[in-house]
């Protein structure tokens, strides 16, 4: 049995890893399989292929409640209702809704299930489970791709998103009423959320509380995920299955208790299944108040199977149970394998059975608690730097004192606390104790991530050397005198020791990362680093560097910007300016605005550097002239190789370029162009156009961005020369690889790399 539902996890993973979606009518082939259920040795096989096809089957339902693309950003009437938090920051709100009907400009129906929509000036209150009918305009769910970082089109997929987009003003945005039986727990969530921030004074503190009571994240901002993150304590600011535990882990000791004061109810049902059943009610409630979040589900199965033997009598090891709670997960949600934390939460349990199990004499009191701390994280260390590039080095030790403080003392204090939100004097009393718990708790990882060996990165040193290291985890992780524990750390050193492949002497790899509508090139030469602007930003939460060029550049193993060169202060090409100080020492910052940042200079035509063999020369702005337009102030860079000659524009638009073209009539000829100003109607001019004569140009843009850039007449004027075209909004990220004595230039094209069955593809 346990092979077949081994097989069976393997097949619905497996499928994901296919680039194009089968035909459902692959699914006929699971017709035969009773009539060869008898051959044993073929059922793993018929295991593995129903795992994959319950997968395709999921799958291919939920990619039929796609936004078609022919109604992308036309207006459309949607009626529905909010199916999660509303999420505000200002005059924003962000927010899921459950389709009920969705019509065109002509009424014709359009099948979707989900949408999650954005709406600029909401001024009505939303809630969870509220009926609307608004005025929308959606796009096809489509995320930024690159070589490393965030993948939203994976997350849209998973949460079963058919569409994206947001609210547009008129008289039809009105509430509708709408039968929200089915909403009555969120409606309970928001209600102690709105409560819990009533009557705590502090924010982190009441954003930490409304986590762990209810699981709602939304009071969690940046900073204070990247102090979690630094100290390895993600796991314990939502309700996850350690929550889950803990209150199993104390109903079922109070009920136990209690039930075995009474000697006539102990010869009903011993106290032990009394306090059993009493565990799995109270975790139930409890992964309800969290809204059936994915970890409380994979730790209401594990508990229900190994609460279930307990009950009914049955002895199931735990190993065992592991496994069923495994099957059950994929079998409910066959896009499990896809989220990071199914991987996580499992490998843990895992690691804690391999190391614990097989031991002769079993760890007692705090040794068990240290060791098996320790043992996960070095178990769990080449997972996350997989997954991550990154782990928390001071993570056992901040675990070690913070798993018991949350689980003895401030999510017993919260959960105890709920009750009293039903009485305003009781709740302020016991909630200013919560918060200044909570307080307390946030300001000692502050302190704890502020630490300099905080948080280590390992750059991507390629998938087989994590499984190498995965295998020697392994090995230094089992139990004493098995042979072969040395050869373990043998296999840990490869990914500490192999670095990603840098461009040789005289090279240069530069890298057009997809940031949607703005700008962020990296340039890389042997030795040092280049970076051309930094993306979209809002300069607060919103900042895009944080999911693509940081990651990006960890994962090249970098420790530093040699030079950061940011074309103008909009905030399209700087958002992610405070992002890369903080994360980086940046040796020179050179600006078309110098006036915006910090420590920033200005650019000055004719200032040039060289690195090894490369030239780097600023060609705009100089510094007796001036411009109405700041775009027109854009810093100007050409990079000369000695064969190949490459021109970054920033922004500028058709003034600056004529006094380029007069400046330097016959030196702006280049074969890599990133186009002026995303392609707009104001740049690239006839004559400007002639004068570069690239062979490849490339535009910067977000996804059918409703500037509408490229402009058409703008690609013509380019393609009327010869010069290919590329877009970041249907390429994805951009790669060039130039070495010394290259005679073409040929693009990696990270749309292509990352396809999967689900991405968007459509241009």
């Amino acid at each position: 049995m346990n092979g077949i539902l081994i097989c069976f996890v393997t097949g619905v993973t497996l499928f994901h890893f296919v680039g194009e979606l089968p035909g459902v009518s692959w699914l006929s082939l699971i017709l035969v399989f009773p009539f060869f259920w008898h051959k044993a040795w073929l059922r793993p096989w018929m295991a593995l292929l129903m795992g994959g096809g319950w997968s395709l089957l999921y799958a291919s339902l939920v990619l039929q409640q796609q936004l078609p693309a022919s109604l992308e950003n036309s207006d459309l009437i949607l009626e529905g209702v909010v199916d999660s938090l509303p999420v505000r920051r200002g005059n924003l709100a962000s927010f899921q809704m459950r389709v009920i009907s969705l019509k065109d400009e002509r009424e014709n129906p359009v099948e979707l299930t989900r949408v999650q929509l954005s709406w600029y000036g909401a001024n009505k209150p939303l809630g969870v489970g509220d009926g609307w009918r608004l005025k929308v305009r959606l796009k096809r769910p489509r995320g930024l791709q690159n070589p490393v970082g965030f993948d939203l089109q994976r997350r849209l997929f998973i949460q079963e998103i058919g569409a994206k987009g947001y609210v547009r003003a008129g008289s039809v945005n009105q509430p509708i009423e709408i039968d929200a039986g089915s909403y009555r727990v969120d409606r309970i969530r928001q209600w102690i959320a709105t409560q819990i921030d009533q009557h705590t004074a502090q924010p982190i503190a009441a954003a930490l509380l409304k986590a762990l009571a209810v699981g709602d994240k939304r009071g969690i901002d940046l900073a204070a995920w990247q102090v979690f993150s630094q100290t390895g304590t993600n796991h314990l600011m939502a309700i996850s299955g350690l929550h889950v535990g803990i209150v199993a882990g104390w109903l079922w000791y109070v009920g136990s208790w209690l039930w075995r004061r009474s000697e006539r109810l102990c010869l009903r049902i011993p106290a032990l299944k009394a306090g059993a059943i009493l565990a799995l009610i109270g975790a139930l409630v409890y992964a309800a108040l969290a809204g059936f979040s994915l970890p409380t589900q994979r730790a209401l199965l594990m508990l229900s199977v190994s609460l279930g033997a307990v009950i009914f009598g049955y002895q199931v090891q735990f190993g065992r149970s592991l496994l069923l709670a495994l099957f059950l997960v994929v079998l409910l949600d066959p896009f499990a394998p896809l989220r990071l934390g199914f991987w996580l939460s499992f490998a843990a349990v895992a690691v804690i059975l391999w190391s614990v199990g097989g031991r002769i004499a079993p760890w007692r009191g705090w040794r068990q608690g240290v060791r098996v701390q320790g043992y996960v994280t070095l178990g769990l260390l080449p997972v996350l730097y997989h997954l991550f590039g990154q782990a928390s080095l001071i993570s056992p030790l901040v675990n070690l004192i913070m798993i018991p403080w949350f689980s003895l003392v401030l999510v017993p204090i919260l959960l105890l606390g709920l009750p009293t939100l039903l009485i305003p004097v009781l709740a302020d009393a016991w909630f200013m104790l919560l918060g200044t718990l909570a307080e307390g708790t946030y300001q000692a990882l502050e302190w704890f991530s502020s630490l300099p060996f905080a948080m280590i990165y390992l750059p991507d040193s390629g998938e087989w050397l994590w499984f190498v290291a995965m295998l020697g985890g392994m090995l230094i992780l089992a139990p004493g005198g098995m042979p072969g524990r040395l050869i373990g750390v043998w296999l840990y050193l490869p990914v500490w020791l192999v670095m990603p492949e840098r461009p040789q002497e005289g090279g240069v790899r530069l890298t057009l990362l997809d940031v949607g509508q703005g700008l962020a090139c990296v340039v890389e030469t042997h030795r040092h680093l280049l970076i051309y602007d930094t993306g979209p930003g809002n300069g607060f939460a919103y900042r895009v560097a944080d999911s693509t060029l940081i990651p990006y550049l960890h994962s090249q193993g970098h420790q530093r910007v040699d030079r950061l060169v940011v074309s103008n202060g909009d905030q399209d090409h700087a958002g992610g300016v405070a992002s890369l100080q903080e994360a980086f020492p940046i040796t020179d910052f050179l600006s078309g605005e110098p006036e915006k940042f910090d420590r920033a200079r200005g650019c000055q035509a004719g200032e040039s550097w060289s690195w090894g063999s490369i030239t780097f020369k600023v060609l705009h702005p100089a510094h007796e002239e001036s411009y109405k337009k700041a775009n027109n102030r854009s810093c100007v860079l050409q990079i000369d190789t000695g064969d190949w000659k490459i021109l970054l524009t920033g922004d500028i638009e058709k003034e600056a370029e004529m006094r380029l073209l007069q400046r330097y009539p016959t030196g702006l000829a280049s074969q890599l162009l990133v186009a002026p100003h995303h392609g707009s109607n104001s740049s690239s001019s006839k004559d400007f156009v002639t004068a570069v004569d690239p062979d490849w140009v490339l535009f910067s843009t977000g996804y059918k961005n409703s500037y509408g850039f490229p402009k058409e007449e703008v690609i013509r004027r380019w393609l009327s020369h010869g010069s290919q075209i590329l877009n970041t909004a249907q390429t994805g990220a951009i790669q060039f690889r130039i070495t010394p004595g290259q005679t073409t230039l040929k693009p990696k094209l990270y749309r292509e790399i990352n396809s999967h069955y689900w991405s968007d593809n459509s241009l």
